[in-house]
């Protein structure tokens, strides 16, 4: 028998974008598909700054990527603090004092973002931003000698970095798709068409030669394959059952507040469906005093003078993750939000939210509010893991509330349903088995 630890079980993984970590779903579901890994057979290079980002648990050979020592060329640089290129020795503490020197950019993000715009739209933003292959970058890659190059793209630079680390070390690709940015990266410009060709026919190069291709979920594998001609193989965010099942719940009665939790980011495609459910909270308050909606994020700004906070619309501020398990269980229910304009089902139609199988496992009924288009309302109405509302209505989401507050039924029925599914089909033992198969077999 093979030790657990062979070469054929555990490939070496260069790991080329966003860092491990607890606080992004793509960081999230790749820590928790990669764990269990031995560190001296991951390498990860990120242009995020890794003195915030990035976490030591599942890997400690990080290299910072930047160009000449920046993580933006001029004029961006101007407004943004350097971040010095190289491998980065990371410990578990980050120092009070650099978290305070790398914050500062915070300041000059509004600047930032204008004139990354302009930039955007007279059609040179990705001409002045891409990444340089520099010597030590590639001399740190085959010290590290990896067997396969594993990557969650998410820009154009990243597509050109991959594709040229693939060209010359000659090592196979495997591309995972969290998202369906591909539909919505190119921005409006004077170029805009020039630039869509030349970012279609790049990406269509790299998965051509890409030995492994996933998905974010299901739909997603079955529209990648209408466009590609490839097989896209479905991987999402894995749970530890152990881990969350001694916090599941097994009685769904409800004593004192009626806790309604949404928990993560607000940002494209979930702020409009977020700022629903506050308003109508709001007016449902008015006769049920026990019902509270509570905010659980780092982006409460992105709400400010659209959701009115109050004793029953409150925000918490981020958990640690080791923390959710408890905090999603206590809660009485959980929302699962997708905005209903064109862009945002355009963005998310695909996609499989990394707190799905989280929210599933706490056994808390869920309430998705979202298009029947997008593959998270279908697949619960599906199964049949979660209520579903799937028309942007104040009155047919206050009912759908009200129903979940009132019957004691549908809770505890959603609830065994969402636990046992998230049991049988999301459980990271069997889903890092066949994660770890797919890029062992792809090896050179």
């Amino acid at each position: 028998m093979q030790s657990l630890n062979s070469h054929t079980k555990y490939p070496r993984v260069l790991i080329i974008g966003s860092p491990f970590n607890n606080k992004t779903g793509g960081g999230i579901t790749m820590s928790n598909l990669f764990q269990g890994w031995p560190k001296d057979r991951l390498a990860l290079a990120s242009s995020a700054n890794l003195l915030l980002e990035a976490d030591t648990t599942i890997c400690e050979n990080y290299f910072q990527l930047g160009y000449k020592g920046k993580l933006h060329p001029f004029p961006l640089n101007i407004v943004l603090n350097k971040v010095n290129c190289g491998p980065v020795k990371l410990s578990k503490t980050i120092k009070p004092d650099s978290l305070k020197v790398l914050s500062n950019s915070g300041r000059y993000k509004r600047f930032y973002g204008i004139l990354r715009f302009f930039l955007e739209f007279v059609g040179v933003f990705n001409i002045l931003y891409k990444l340089k292959i520099t010597k030590e970058y590639i001399k740190w890659i085959r010290d590290f000698n990896p067997d396969i190059i594993y990557s969650q793209l998410a820009s154009f630079d990243s597509i050109r970095m991959v594709s040229t680390v693939a060209r010359v070390l000659g090592k196979p690709v495997a591309l995972h798709f969290m998202d369906d940015w591909i539909s919505t990266i190119n921005k409006p410009g004077l170029l805009f068409f020039y630039w869509k060709n030349r970012f279609e026919n790049e990406l269509l190069s790299l998965i051509n030669i890409s030995a492994v291709l996933m998905s974010i979920g299901e739909a997603m594998s079955i529209e990648y394959y209408k466009r590609y001609k490839r097989n896209f193989i479905p991987f999402h965010n894995p749970i530890d059952t152990n881990r969350w099942l001694p916090f599941s719940r097994k009685n769904w009665s409800f004593s004192g507040e009626f806790k309604i939790l949404y928990a993560g980011r607000v940002g494209q495609g979930m702020k409009n469906s977020i700022i629903d459910v506050a308003r109508v909270v709001n007016s449902l308050t008015h006769n049920y005093k026990d019902i509270v909606f509570e905010i659980l994020s780092p982006d409460i700004d992105e709400l400010k003078g659209k959701v009115y906070l109050n004793d029953n619309v409150v925000w918490i501020k981020p958990l640690q993750y080791s923390e959710l398990p408890e905090k999603f269980s206590g809660s009485d229910l959980l929302i699962l939000p997708i905005d209903f304009d064109e862009k945002s089902i355009k963005f998310l139609k695909y996609s499989f939210q990394t707190k799905i199988s989280e929210y599933m496992i706490s056994g808390t009924p869920i309430l998705v509010y979202a298009p029947k288009e997008t593959s998270t309302a279908s697949y619960a109405i599906k199964d049949g893991w979660a209520y579903v509302v799937t028309e942007r209505s104040d009155l047919s989401l206050e009912n759908a509330i009200l129903d979940l507050y009132s019957k004691y039924s549908i809770r505890k029925e959603l609830g065994e349903r969402a636990i046992q599914l998230a049991i049988n089909k999301e459980d990271s033992d069997i889903v890092r088995e066949k994660f770890r198969d797919c890029l062992a077999q792809k090896m050179n």
